[in-house]
């Protein structure tokens, strides 16, 4: 998060504090940071925000809140979700695994083995989804590392472990298998000292067996993060460096043993491979979105928009972006990026799911705590069924043009108005700040494009 949205967030969090409601957001910037579709039904697609996990199970129209509370989780804690063949959706916390299997109602962290356990990422196999990889990762008290990878077949009901433990020096950070062969699994990571070496394990045999191979030019201050594995070649793999500075987009074609970088930015929070492996997008709020057949790795400029996640599917090219700057929090594009049509916003968000019940977990947990959240984020303007303000979504150019401006603006109904957050002076204040909040960042971001434009290699 950037300074301008942590200041924004400490006064409103501060605002919140004063006021006599008791249950409060966190005083988070409210935006979005992944997305994720339902591998068995379009219409089912989840966003991880900063205030809790929404869901819609009718392809935007309507998107339901649930409360990071009823999962596991609170404050800045960003955990990594994946939904399966079933529906179920999984979530990766600094303390455990949290799953539901019931349309997000009833959250259970899992025991045993991952009880405790930082779980750092998670991955299924496109092949079938029903199958997930789980890596764990978690610093003990005697400074020794334990870092394990674990499957499930049954959609994170059970969980086996992969192989044996990874050495006690290695911290992982991230892991994908390959598409075409779900043997074939990534983990990357880095080595402890001296040298904190950014690294890539790889296995062949689903985690039996482990070659560690070296990332150039990552280590504690870069470390490597995997982006994408191609989907008809298991040994084209995409990395992205986090550096300090720059990031870095580095490819290689045999596996890992080597590495070539092919794109640099300020910033890459998003990144996405195209479900046939053409093209390859990615983009950050500092950047801007950018394209690349993966033939040629020729990065082109599409668009402006504020990208903080991506994610390609079928059905196009899904993008986080920032509300007050860009119109939507999340979009879907048709045409590469060029134009993004809204998917979710914030007058569509209605809420804790309607189906569940006082008995489970979000049922008990979260409608207590909606109203603060809504004034908060300026939530839920039209929330009858089939009406969401907006659902029908216009399409918006890649940077937000006129939308993107406009969606600051006071308006009636709209949800960053000053006069439409709900329930009085503090939430009227709250959404204030947070379309001050887009302007700042939008000058801010168009300023730094223009001084640091990222550059293909």
């Amino acid at each position: 998060m950037n300074r301008i949205a942590l200041g924004l967030a400490a006064a409103a969090a501060g605002l919140a504090l004063s006021t006599a409601t008791p249950a409060r957001a966190n005083g988070r910037y409210p935006t979005a940071g992944q997305i994720l579709v339902d591998p068995a039904d379009p219409e089912h697609i989840v966003v991880r925000a900063t205030y809790g996990v929404l869901t819609t199970h009718d392809g935007g129209e309507r998107w339901s809140w649930i409360c990071e509370a009823a999962i596991g989780y609170s404050g800045f804690e960003d955990p990594m979700l994946v939904v399966t063949a079933d529906g179920s959706i999984l979530a990766g916390l600094f303390d455990g695994l949290s799953a539901t299997h019931d349309r997000g109602c009833d959250w259970h962290i899992a025991e045993g083995a991952l009880a405790g356990r930082n779980i750092v990422d998670l991955s299924i196999d496109r092949a079938d989804p029903a199958s997930v990889l789980l890596l764990g990762s978690s610093v003990m008290a005697s400074d020794a590392i334990v870092t394990q990878v674990w499957e499930s077949k049954d959609d994170g009901r059970t969980w086996t472990q992969a192989g044996v433990d990874f050495p006690s020096t290695f911290l992982g950070v991230t892991l994908d298998s390959a598409p075409s062969d779900p043997r074939r699994i990534y983990v990357s990571g880095r080595r402890n000292g001296p040298t904190f070496q950014g690294i890539v394990r790889r296995s062949d045999d689903r985690g039996a067996t482990w070659e560690e191979l070296d990332v150039p030019g990552s280590d504690d201050r870069n470390l490597p993060y995997l982006g994408a594995v191609d989907p008809k070649d298991p040994d084209v793999v995409y990395v992205r460096r986090d550096g300090d500075g720059a990031d870095a987009l580095l490819v290689s074609r045999d596996g890992g043993a080597t590495w070539r970088e092919v794109f640099e930015a300020a910033s890459l929070l998003g990144l996405a491979l195209s479900p046939d492996g053409t093209e390859i997008a990615a983009g950050s709020d500092l950047d801007g979105l950018w394209v690349a057949p993966t033939d040629t790795l020729e990065f082109t400029q599409v668009g402006q928009l504020g990208v903080r996640c991506l994610t390609w599917t079928a059905r196009g090219l899904f993008a986080c972006a920032d509300e007050p700057v860009d119109g939507f929090s999340a979009g879907v594009s048709t045409d590469g990026g060029r134009t993004f049509s809204p998917l979710m916003t914030l007058d569509r968000l209605c809420g804790p799911p309607e189906a569940c019940g006082g008995d489970s977990s979000t049922g008990r947990t979260c409608p207590g705590l909606w109203r603060a959240t809504a004034r908060f984020v300026g939530a839920g303007a039209s929330c009858e069924p089939g009406g969401a303000a907006g659902a029908g979504g216009s399409e918006a150019s890649a940077g937000g043009g006129e939308a993107g401006a406009g969606a600051a603006e006071p308006s009636a109904g709209g949800g960053c108005s000053c006069g439409a957050s709900g329930g009085g002076r503090a939430g009227a204040l709250l959404s204030c700040l947070a379309a001050a909040g887009g302007a700042l960042l939008r000058a801010r971001r168009h300023g730094r494009r223009r001084a640091q434009a990222p550059g293909a290699r």
